[in-house]
């Protein structure tokens, strides 16, 4: 299995909210994360590694420029895979030839995120430590599978649990 190294609350919010949205009858899917939503989520992200890490703040001085720096390239990377799978690009009506290059592209693209998560990890363990990084690696999972956890339980409490459940209330 592919470690969830740095994957950042944007990709969740596009892959998981945009699809859904769109997919959404009669309105009753929240809308998109505003901006300004966003750039909350990543304070709470940066709160939450800052913390996990218990990083000094000479560390979170020269981290936190570097992870940011790192986040914004991964963005572009995710923003080119989810284009190159957009809905008109990858239909039922592709031929082999087409969807074989489309493989390819998929793999070189694949390769573009791990030479850049592998040039970026020797960067974090010059300014945190190699321990620090493989944390990192787990503050991330953690993280996202709480933003997760946070849209799913949100959805139940919107449209009820699935088994039948009214919805739950905070």
């Amino acid at each position: 299995m592919r470690p969830l190294f740095f994957r950042s609350l944007p990709l969740i919010a596009s892959l998981l909210l945009g699809p859904l949205h769109t997919m959404a009858q009669g309105g009753d899917m929240p809308p998109p994360p505003t901006p300004e939503r966003l750039k909350e989520i990543k304070a709470q992200k940066s709160a939450f590694i800052t913390t996990q890490l218990e990083l000094t703040p000479e560390e979170a001085q020269r981290f936190w420029p570097i992870y940011n720096e790192y986040d914004d390239k991964n963005d572009v990377l995710r923003k080119e895979m989810r284009d190159l799978f957009s809905p008109s690009k990858a239909s039922e009506a592709m031929t082999e030839a087409e969807a074989a290059a489309l493989l390819e592209k998929s793999l070189q693209h694949r390769q573009k995120e791990i030479d850049l998560e592998k040039s970026y990890m020797e960067r974090f363990k010059k300014s945190i430590g190699a321990v620090k990084t493989l944390q990192l690696r787990k503050a991330e999972h953690d993280f996202n599978r709480e933003v997760l956890r946070k849209f799913r339980d949100r959805m139940e409490d919107r449209h009820g649990a699935d088994d039948g459940r009214p919805p739950r209330r905070p």
